[in-house]
């Protein structure tokens, strides 16, 4: 489950982030607890995990408290007595767009399952009803005009195709 997160489509296709930004921002992302709508953010975790020094992953959380989308901040930081507490209010937002609520997230699963399910039932491959072993036959065995033709997004076992071009390389 780590390496599943959700992220806003608003962040990632208009706004201009700095590559170092947004691997902290992709970091805190995957780290935001759906099911309490909390975030879990560490800057000596972030600093680790890329190499980098504290002192750099506080500026660029700070960068990330200035931007806003829809009048909601990416990060905000807020100074407790002895540490630092970190908050994302645009993630949160856009998890309970999803249908996350706080301690109910099931909603908002149904919601994802559902887009996934849609998108997957979408997509229709060439050669759908063999397996994978038989579709290797098949390429091999395609006239070499058809075979140019084909692109590993049409395939369901796209790695076969790239088997069957060293098979007919090698013969």
């Amino acid at each position: 489950m780590s390496s599943f997160y959700l992220s806003d489509p608003k962040v990632l296709n208009e706004l201009k982030l700095l590559d170092e930004d947004f691997r902290i921002y992709q970091h805190c992302c995957k780290q935001f607890n759906v099911k309490t709508l909390n975030s879990f953010v560490r800057v000596v975790d972030i600093a680790g995990q890329f190499q980098i020094s504290t002192e750099q992953v506080q500026l660029s959380l700070a960068r990330l408290s200035r931007i806003r989308v829809e009048g909601l901040p990416l990060i905000t930081v807020r100074q407790k007595d002895h540490y630092l507490t970190f908050d994302m209010p645009r993630h949160r937002e856009f998890v309970k767009q999803i249908g996350f609520a706080k301690f109910n997230s099931s909603k908002g699963w149904k919601a994802l399952r559902g887009c996934i399910q849609n998108v997957a039932s979408q997509k229709k491959y060439k050669f759908d009803k063999l397996d994978q072993w038989e579709l290797l036959d098949k390429l091999v065995a395609l006239p070499a005009k058809e075979f140019a033709d084909i692109k590993s997004t049409d395939l369901q076992y796209p790695w076969m195709l790239r088997n069957a071009k060293k098979i007919r390389s090698n013969s």
